[in-house]
């Protein structure tokens, strides 16, 4: 694994890197504000490191008992893919793969995905997208450019660094009310508001626009073209998916 978390993305497991140091940094960030405006959690955090022998003054460039716990939660959300369970949970990438994928695929093969209906449509979203749009974006040797699939990866990578890190402050700022530091808590419960409610969708807008480039690399390849129409005809349950009218 890399340690550099602003090494070039070029797969998906350096993505992951990415997401987990960044999201590492946060929960130190947010373990060190819970210090100081909870002693409690002060107390409780300062016996790390003689609990487990360290000297956090000589072993480690940072006390173990702010690093330690930062880097467990790094850990626990790089092996259960904090983000993807959270994509989940909101129909981030759902939403996306059928707003931005599916429909600039129907719109530049002139198919009319409106008699389909938004829920069909979503729940052949996995179907189709296996058949029309990863083949040709994965694997060592991809169909299209493989600069633009990293681009796109990074661009993903950033979005997802900005998803959890809103979540870690987000609980942090739970957690700073719950133990009656209100004032903070409730500055940070806005900042983190605020930078997911202004930051994400730029984040996103790159995330589209390299999705669109990929959608038209794969179509300027009639073969690849012809088997993207193929996936769109059986989700609309047609020989060949209906034009529209020019």
């Amino acid at each position: 694994m890399s340690f550099n978390p602003l090494a070039p993305v070029t797969d998906y497991q350096s993505m992951l890197n990415r997401i987990f140091w960044f999201t590492t940094a946060s929960s130190l960030a947010a373990i060190w504000m819970l210090r100081i405006f909870v002693p409690a959690l002060d107390d409780a955090f300062s016996k790390i490191d003689p609990a487990l022998g360290i000297d956090g003054t000589k072993a480690l460039p940072i006390s173990g008992s702010y690093l330690l716990p930062a880097l467990a939660i790094g850990i626990v959300t790089r092996v259960f893919r904090l983000h993807a369970r959270v994509s989940d949970w909101l129909g981030i990438r759902e939403t996306f793969d059928v707003e931005v994928i599916l429909a600039e695929f129907a719109q530049r093969l002139a198919i009319d995905l409106e008699p389909v209906g938004h829920e069909p449509l979503r729940r052949a979203r996995h179907s189709v997208m296996r058949k029309a749009f990863y083949p040709f974006v994965s694997g060592p040797q991809p169909a299209i450019d493989q600069q633009l699939i990293q681009q796109a990866l990074d661009a993903w990578s950033w979005f997802w660094v900005g998803v959890e890190a809103t979540l870690v402050f987000t609980l942090a700022s739970f957690a700073l009310i719950a133990f009656n530091a209100y004032q903070i808590g409730l500055q940070l419960l806005a900042a983190s508001i605020a930078v997911a409610i202004l930051g994400l969708p730029v984040l996103r807008t790159q995330c589209q626009r390299y999705a669109i480039a990929q959608v038209r690399a794969i179509l300027a390849d009639p073969h690849r073209a012809a088997v993207v129409r193929g996936a769109f005809a059986e989700v609309t349950g047609e020989p060949s998916v209906r034009r529209r009218a020019a």
